[in-house]
Parts: structure tokens; sequence; C-alpha cells
């Protein structure tokens, strides 16, 4: 019969061979062990142990231990060692008929080899995880933790776990703030959901919240910009110190900047202030909580340089969230800007209680203006980017449910009581409104280049936002452009939807 410690020992030195090759298997990549892999492999120092009793992972020759770092190898050596020396000398004392205290307390001390609370398996387990990302293809770092960046942390994080042209761990910078007396870092990264800003959605455990900018972006090969373009400036002159040799951006915001020479996309301020770094857009009908959700969606990455156009689109690529590209950064990203004032128009016709009919033709109006505006300010602009995800979809999805449009709404019914610096404080939860901004500068733009008739729509947003005209004077304003008829007149009091008796169609 076989002793209680004799198979216990046993036992214990098959769960520490096994779990040592699963921790360092499930860690490592899919790359072969070239030539030199296996002599830097060989080179290892291992503690003493018979060579016969080294697991053949150990031995070298393991196609799948090219990544092991040096450290975790030689704890792997030595915690085999030393289990393997110990059951040895188990063995030896039970083949001599040695007293069964003596054999009791060698299988109680292989016991405390494997379970005490810091044992080296977990530390080797630690050791081999972190591998992953250590050793893998491109360091991916989120810059921003809103709701837009929160609903596609789950994305990224899991495509980045499941590629290996990615590194394992994504850091995501959070703009450290106070909820209920905790730091959101700490509860993002202890619960793995972001409780402000996207409440009920979990996070996969490889995201990782960062408080500091700088250790966030560390090393990094491609990040993700979604912060309100306003905090660019400090930010990006610290990323920029920290980045990796020929990082890569993609840009989530939407908005643009105006400059004394005219637009400016965030794309182009970005790429600037980053050194030249490639910067490309991710743009579409993607209202944050439906995709933290699921539902399926579509948006579309604008690139300038194909290959990566197509590095991005595999990192946000998934079945209820696809992607499309397309060699247009500025056609992809002033749609993204300007489709923000047109559903203030769209607010505009909720507040006045005016109906779908007259919703619909505001974003049929808004779509021609923003593509006479687009166009007229960045030639190469193709027609086919007004007709991707992030032209007329994200048009209609902003005109129906984004925060411009809801503020909008909510200017109207306030009649003169609320601003939209009110609004946004009452309504966005910290959020930011792009619309009014964006609506202010292109009057300024259209007005100095003398072509305001030309955009009736934006002229009419930009004085019921700004110079107090009545919400209704937006009817006037487009109902009459491009008429033929030679009376054009608008009710001073237009008719409500609920006002209009008839059945619907």
């Amino acid at each position: 019969m076989i002793s209680p410690p004799l198979r216990t020992a046993a036992g214990l030195l098959t769960i520490c061979c096994v779990s040592m090759v699963i921790s360092s298997a499930s860690a490592l990549g899919r790359r072969p062990l070239t030539r030199a892999g296996s002599v830097a492999f060989a080179a290892v120092p291992l503690r003493p142990a018979p060579a016969p009793l080294l697991p053949s992972a150990l031995r070298g020759g393991s196609p799948r231990l090219s990544n092991v770092p040096g450290e975790a190898v030689s704890r792997i050596g030595g915690v085999w060692g030393a289990a393997t020396g110990r059951l040895a000398s188990l063995l030896n004392l039970r083949m001599t008929k040695k007293d069964d205290r003596e054999v009791e307390s060698y299988g109680h001390r292989f016991e405390d080899l494997s379970t005490s609370r810091d044992g080296v398996i977990k530390d080797i387990a630690k050791l081999a995880r972190e591998s992953k990302h250590t050793n893998k293809g491109k360091k991916v770092a989120i810059v921003g933790s809103g709701n837009f960046a929160s609903a596609l942390v789950p994305i990224v994080g899991k495509n980045c776990a499941r590629l290996d042209e990615f590194q394992d761990q994504v850091n995501m910078w959070v703009f450290e703030e106070q909820v209920e007396g905790r730091n959101l870092s700490e509860i993002i990264n202890e619960e793995h959901e972001n409780v402000k800003y996207l409440p009920g959605i979990k996070f996969p455990e490889n995201v990782v919240a960062v408080p500091d900018v700088k250790k966030a972006c560390e090393g990094a090969n491609l990040l993700i910009f979604c912060i309100p373009h306003q905090f660019l400036g400090g930010i990006c002159a610290q990323v920029k110190e920290v980045a990796a040799p020929g990082c890569i951006a993609v840009s989530l915001i939407k908005g643009v900047e105006f400059d004394d020479n005219g637009i400016v996309l965030i794309s182009q301020m970005l790429s600037k202030q980053l050194g030249g770094m490639d910067v490309s857009v991710l743009m579409g009908a993607n209202l944050a909580w439906e995709i933290a959700k699921g539902s399926f969606c579509e948006t579309t990455v604008g690139y300038k340089k194909a290959e990566n156009g197509a590095t991005i689109q595999r990192l946000f690529d998934d079945p209820l969230f696809r992607v499309g590209v397309v060699q247009d950064v500025p056609g992809v990203e002033a749609c993204g800007a300007l489709k923000n004032v047109v559903a203030l128009g769209a607010g505009f016709c909720d507040g006045l209680d005016l109906g779908d009919n007259s919703k619909g033709a505001i974003i049929r109006i808004g779509l021609m203006e923003m593509k006479r505006f687009i166009q007229s300010h960045f030639p190469g602009v193709k027609d086919e980017t007004f007709f991707q995800s992030c032209g007329v979809a994200d048009l209609i999805v902003t005109c129906y449910g984004g925060r411009n449009r809801r503020c909008a709404e909510a200017f109207v019914r306030a009649k003169g009581e609320k601003t939209f610096e009110d609004l946004e404080q009452e309504l966005l939860n910290g959020q930011k409104l792009q619309g009014t901004p964006c609506a202010e500068e292109i009057f300024r733009i259209l007005e100095a280049e003398g072509d305001l008739d030309d955009y009736p729509l934006f002229q009419s947003i930009y004085r019921i936002a700004f110079c107090g005209a009545p919400p209704e004077s937006m009817i006037a304003a487009v109902a009459c452009y491009g008429s033929t008829s030679d009376i054009c007149e608008i009710p001073e009091e237009l008719p409500t939807a609920d006002s209009i008796v008839g059945s619907e169609i």
C-alpha cells in the first residue's frame, strides 16, 4: 500500500507538471521556435534536476515556448527541480522502509511547496500570463474613458485577447474622478465596469484603467483617441514623449477646429501634435449604449495608408460591429462633425412638435448642405463616402437619438429660459455638445466667404442657437430655398403633428 503522504506527493507533482506546462503553453504565441530561440532557451540556467525527470517542455525543442521570458523559465526549472528532488527523497525513504514519521514529514514538506500562499506555481502562472502581452504584437492604448470609449472597450479588449497581432493587455487612460468616495480607475479595475459613464456594461479583464496618461500610453503602437477635442493639446504633448516609434493612431473624436485659414480636422491636429503620426478616423451610426448592449451596427474607418486602415479594421471588427474602410479621411471625419449641426435642426423640429415629415425634410436638406460644404473645402472627398455609415446612416441616427438633438429639443421647450450651456450640464452627465460650437464656426466661415445664402439650414440653426431667432424661422428659411413659386409665404403659426387630423400612411 502506498501511504497517503506518498499519494499526495505524487499527485501534487503531477498537478505541478500539468499546471506549469498549461500555464506556459497558454501564455505563448503561435509562432514556431526558431533555432536562435532554441539556443537562447537552452542557455537559461535551471536549478539542478535530473534531466529525465524534467517535463519535455523544459528540455527544449517545444514549439510553444519561444515567448516564455527567461525569468519564468528559470522559476519553472527551479520549482521542478525542488519538486522532483523531494519526490525522489520520498520514494527512496519508502523503498528503504524508513520510519513512516519521516515519510510523513517529507510528504508534508512537499505539500508546503505546492500550497503555500505565495507559492512558486502561482508566481510562474502570473509570469506566463504577463509574457502574453510582453512579447506579442502591437500594444494598444485608449486615450479616454467616457461613454463612447467605454462602449467600444469590450470589442477592443476581446479582439486584443483573441488576435496575435495585438498584445493582450489594453491600457485605458482614465481622467481620475471620485465616485462615491472611490477613484474611478480603481472601480474600473476592481469591478470591470465604468459605473459613471456606462453603468451596467462589464469590461474584459485584460483592459486596465490607468489614471496617468503617460503610463497608459508608454510603448504604445496603436493609440485610440476618444476625448473632447478641446483637451487634446496637453494630452498629445505627454503621449508624444512615450509612444513607440512608428506608432499609429485612430481618432473617434467628432468635431472640427478652426483657425485663420479655415476648418482644421481633428486628425490633422492630432498628427501635427504627435510629430507627424499617421492618424486614421472611425465614424459611423454608433450610439454608445446600443453598441454596448450588442445591437448590430456598422461603422466606417477613413485611412490614408491601406495597411494601417486594415490593422484598425481588424482591431474593431466584430460580427455585431461591422467595420467598413474607405481611403478618405477628410470625408469620413467631416461627416462626423457636420451631422451634429443638422441634428440641432432635427431637435428644433421635435421641440416644435412638427412631426416626421418636417424632420425628414430637415435631414435631407442637411445632408445636401453637408455635402456641398465638405466637398467645397476638401475637394478630394468622394461621393461614395456620404453613403457609408459615417454619412447618411450616422446623420439619420444622430437626428433621432443623439445628445445634440436631445438638447436642441429641450432648448425649444425651455422657451428661452435655459441656454445650451445650462442644458449641457443638466442633461449630459459630463459629456460635451459638439453641434453648437461647430455651427458657430461654420457660420463664421460661410460669412467670411460670402456663401451664407447657399446654406439656409446652417444659417438658421446658428441664428436660433446664438442670436435669439425663433425656432419657427428654420422652417421659413428652408421652405423657400430653391422654390420656383413666385409666392412663398410661411404661416406665422406652424401646425404641429398633434394638431393635424388624418390617417397615417
